[in-house]
């Protein structure tokens, strides 16, 4: 499992890496303190690039695990979104606040609580696109930002979908989109070079 902070990855292993680097700052998880209080060196010292916790075999008595320990010293929000594919094999990428990402947004009330239906609801309104269909789900993705001066962690729920090219697409400019693009296969290497670090994960995860 990986969470992304920015350029920065919070990673939970099972155990310990052999050749760590300098710039890693290691944690073999054994309280909800003991992880905040790494956190927070985490976030203080920026040598460190990676935080890497290291699950036991089993909780520590009386605590939760690892993963769930870290997620509650955050407020949670979930959020959903599309790699939308069409006939011709091209994918949509959006392109805002200086980099191409993925039409997603966050899960809401009106979705009644369902992934799959705040995915099709934000693919729509931030393309353009009036019909799509999901296909299949794709990997959550994870990353944390600073809102309001604290810290939010982000899981978002991506699905695949299609979509026929023939449709108007219509970037909503309010959302500080300016851009929606069908990419070829071979094109999607200048993507990787322009993206959020977690979306590039995803996409060479899924893609590659």
């Amino acid at each position: 499992m990986k969470i992304f902070l920015d350029n920065r990855t919070i990673d939970f292993v099972l155990a310990p890496p052999e050749n760590p680097l300098a710039t890693d700052l290691m944690i073999e998880y054994q309280s909800v303190e003991k992880l905040k209080e790494a956190w927070s060196d985490f976030i203080r010292y920026e040598k460190f690039r990676k935080l890497v916790i290291v699950e036991p075999e089993s909780p520590p008595q009386n605590e939760p695990a690892a993963f769930d320990a870290f997620v509650s010293l955050f407020k949670l929000i979930e959020a959903a979104g599309g790699l939308v594919k069409n006939e011709n094999g091209a994918y949509l990428f959006i392109h805002r606040l200086g980099f191409w990402d993925l039409p997603k947004g966050k899960i809401d009330k009106k979705d009644a609580r369902s992934a799959r239906t705040a995915a099709i609801r934000e693919v729509m309104e931030e393309t353009g696109l009036k019909k799509v269909v999901i296909t299949r789900e794709l990997p959550a993705t994870w990353h944390i930002y600073l809102a309001k001066e604290r810290w939010v962690l982000k899981k978002t729920h991506w699905f695949e979908m299609e979509a026929d090219s023939h449709q108007t697409l219509t970037p909503e400019t309010r959302e500080g989109i300016f851009l929606v693009k069908w990419t070829s296969p071979d094109a999607i290497h200048c993507i990787l070079s322009h993206t959020y670090d977690s979306i590039r994960g995803l996409l060479l995860e899924v893609l590659f």
